[in-house]
């Protein structure tokens, strides 16, 4: 299976749903990292199905990508 990549995703793909590990990998971290993250609430927003299903939208994943981008060392 090849990487998954943000120029992969179609328009109508931006809603599909991705488990934690596929998300991670999106994001180009780990899926402990990513579960912190959603633990602390500084994660990208995410859909809990039930008590132990978490998925990630593409579109929100690319969201949050964006709100988090920097030109700077110095931007906060």
């Amino acid at each position: 299976m090849r990487s998954l990549q943000i120029d992969d995703c179609e328009p109508i793909d931006n809603y599909k749903l991705l488990n934690t590990s596929d998300a991670a990998e999106l994001l180009g971290i780990t899926t402990r990292k990513l579960e912190q993250m959603r633990q602390h609430g500084n994660g990208p927003k995410f859909i809990k199905l039930s008590p132990k299903c978490v998925r990630y939208r593409i579109k929100e994943l690319v969201d949050f990508q964006n709100i988090n981008l920097r030109q700077s060392t110095i931007d906060t």
